[in-house]
């Protein structure tokens, strides 16, 4: 059976993954230079304007805004969490967002995750909106990215956004979904070296096709920040263990999820007899897009990761959401035990070598 090599310092807890070599490939500087030549400038092409600004907070009525601001306000109070700021522009700050069309606990759960976003001025929300608005970013986009980059605020970090906007352009992810990939994971802004970016993505073409590693990118932007390693043995694990090519992992969004969230919901529907190892035939069946193959009863790889923990229980495993939630606490012990068997077993290794 096909199997992925590796060499790395690091152990992977799941002892029958392996790893993939991490090619270091760079950014062409030709491509990099015409792609820069695009973007060049776009952040201060359009000026701020409070007209500008108001392209995307459209008018609600008063009356909405005021209950959601008071139920906001109220919450944060509770909690206790909020830090010394100016009162009037935290108000002011709410009630901006709510312009937007945020639910209320939309920004309630955003501020109490991160207080820090009071603490700037409005004058500096508006104008970092405003230049959002020049790269394309619209309303939905706004909350999330700033709470994941407050540095955007700061008035930092823009020429990594214009370098990863570079890069995602270079793989032709069109402009819609760049955006989206860049909002459900900031942290992409805040690598200063878009070489490492370039060799997680090359990493992924030891795998899977061009377009299948677009795809990837879109369904789970996490893999362009997470290690080599750690994405190496997910693919592994989908691939060695459960029986499931390329193309099937393009459908879902597994590669988004944790290791021991992906062997758990793996473990569970085998262990509960409604996923079974296919055998070639139906993998290369599968690969081939063909829908006549009616051996194997397995539920597609989505459905048994990207579901809710009550849908995935009930729907393919007969099992109450109690019983889940009690394998779930099985599986962490057992992968713990894992980790520290392999561990010790390290030591030893290292002790005799040294002797």
């Amino acid at each position: 059976m096909f199997r992925f090599s590796a060499v790395s310092a690091v152990k992977v807890v799941v002892p029958c993954c392996r790893k993939l070599w991490c090619s270091n490939f760079g950014i062409h500087s030709k491509i990099t230079r015409f792609w820069r030549n695009i973007y060049a400038g776009t952040r201060t092409s359009i000026p701020f304007t409070s007209i500008g600004c108001r392209l995307y907070a459209k008018q609600v009525p008063q009356v909405d805004v005021d209950v959601q601001f008071d139920y906001i306000w109220t919450e944060l109070c509770h909690t206790n969490l909020l830090p010394v700021i100016d009162v009037q522009n935290s108000k002011e700050v709410i009630k901006f967002l709510l312009s937007f069309h945020y639910h209320k606990n939309h920004i309630l759960r955003e501020i109490s995750d991160n207080p820090v976003l009071l603490q700037f001025p409005m004058n500096k929300w508006k104008e970092t909106v405003c230049s959002l608005q020049s790269y394309g970013f619209q309303e939905p986009h706004f909350l999330p990215l700033l709470a994941g980059c407050h540095m955007l605020l700061h008035g930092t970090e823009w020429n990594n956004l214009q370098e990863v906007l570079i890069f995602l352009h270079s793989l032709h992810i069109p402009k819609r979904k760049r955006l989206e990939v860049i909002t459900r994971n900031p942290a992409l802004i805040q690598s200063y070296d878009t070489k490492l970016i370039m060799q997680k993505y090359n990493n992924l073409l030891r795998v899977f096709t061009k377009n299948e590693a677009q795809i990837l990118i879109v369904q789970s932007p996490n893999i362009l920040i997470d290690a080599v390693i750690e994405t190496n043995a997910k693919i592994d694990y989908v691939y060695n263990e459960m029986g499931i090519r390329s193309l099937e992992m393009t459908k879902s969004r597994v590669l988004g999820h944790s290791l021991a969230y992906i062997i758990t919901r793996h473990q569970f529907a085998q262990r509960a007899g409604v996923y079974k190892m296919p055998d070639k035939h139906e993998i290369a069946a599968k690969q081939m897009k063909l829908r006549n193959v009616t051996t194997s009863t397995n539920p597609c790889l989505s459905d048994l990761v990207d579901t809710s923990n009550s849908a995935f229980a009930h729907s393919f495993c007969s099992m109450t959401v109690a019983e889940y939630k009690a394998f779930v606490a099985m599986m962490e012990e057992e992968l713990h035990e894992r980790s520290e068997d392999d561990t010790d077993s390290d030591l030893s290794d290292s002790d005799s070598d040294s002797e």
